[in-house]
């Protein structure tokens, strides 16, 4: 799935409904939750996509980052936000705000990661498909009919529903997969030039 997916990293499964992941119809966590991390800024490289992406402080929220993702064939814009929940880190990616007829024509929805940061690299844990479906029949969120592992699910409640799904699975190690769907890494700082 990651090769397929990998050129639009996260364009097809945000704005496209590509399924393959769990997306929520509204942002997964409350403003309350959201932490700024300056580390998060700048570039980031993922290899085995050969993708960038580059995130930068956002003017319309605090907290707010705008992501531009540059990648072999593709440019795409997102917007995401930092949330700690105790000791996790989580980033929540949803569309960037649309002013077009386009706006019409696709569904915008969230996607949740959990942020694993160490030194100059960035995993992005996607939330473990295989679990979700015990998950949801045991919690109950609202859901969009048809889900599976491979279609994906989607939630359909407000974001209180899904931020109280998210943090009553957040002390299951499995509520997100082991390995990263995503590793960045930051270029090293281009040396000075001399004079």
């Amino acid at each position: 799935m990651k090769s397929i997916a990998a050129p639009v990293l996260l364009l097809a499964a945000t704005l496209l409904c590509a399924g393959c992941v769990v997306q929520s119809l509204h942002p997964w966590l409350s403003a309350e939750s959201r932490v700024a991390e300056p580390s998060l800024l700048g570039a980031w490289h993922e290899a085995e996509s050969e993708a960038v992406a580059f995130f930068t402080e956002s003017s319309v929220a605090d907290c707010d980052y705008a992501v531009t993702l540059a990648g072999p064939n593709d440019l795409a814009r997102f917007t995401a936000n930092l949330h700690r929940l105790g000791d996790t880190l989580l980033l929540v990616v949803g569309p960037e705000a649309r002013e077009d007829a386009g706006v019409y024509a696709t569904r915008p929805a969230y996607l949740l990661f959990k942020a694993i940061f160490a030194g100059d690299s960035l995993n992005l844990h996607a939330i473990n498909l295989h679990s979700f479906a015990d998950r949801a029949a045991k919690s109950h969120p609202p859901l969009l009919p048809g889900g599976s592992p491979n279609d994906g699910y989607v939630l359909t409640g407000t974001t209180a529903d899904s931020e109280a799904f998210a943090r009553a699975q957040l002390a299951d190690p499995e509520f997100f997969d082991e390995k990263p769907l995503y590793s960045f890494q930051k270029p090293p700082a281009a040396a000075p030039r001399e004079k």
